[in-house]
């Protein structure tokens, strides 16, 4: 049984029509979750692999809260694995996609983990939104 591949550009509803399929063969052949998002990669090719890497490239928060931000910055971070090389990596591209009252408030902890910088953005977050 071979996997559909996704070459048809960059249409959202495609891709995701697409991972819908997969997501049928994950009932028939049980996988891992990590398993799983290296197969749902592997059928990504051409233009719509691009695209999710570019999504992620350019991902920020924006008026997201931080656990809106998190999980997009989480189920995009598996298209761009190269980003994602060490712990600090992953780190510093979640950071830079901070809003500036966030990031004002985190960055001089240099904090050097995706988890401590996740914890401390919630921190001030929660700071923030208290002093309104």
């Amino acid at each position: 049984m071979k996997p559909p591949l996704f070459k048809r550009g960059i249409d959202p509803m495609k891709v995701e029509a697409g991972v819908l399929g997969i997501e049928k063969l994950f009932e028939v052949f049980p996988c891992t979750e990590a398993q799983k998002v290296q197969l749902v990669a592997f059928t990504l090719e051409d233009k719509a692999r691009r695209w999710k890497m570019a999504e992620f490239e350019t991902l920020r928060q924006g008026n997201k809260t931080i656990a809106e931000y998190e999980e997009q910055f989480t189920e995009l971070a598996h298209f761009a694995p190269h980003m994602m090389d060490t712990n600090y990596m992953k780190a510093r591209k979640f950071e830079g996609g901070l809003r500036n009252a966030i990031l004002d408030r985190i960055n001089v902890l240099k904090l050097h983990t995706y988890i401590d910088m996740l914890e401390r953005a919630i921190m001030a977050e929660d700071n923030i939104t208290a002093q309104n």
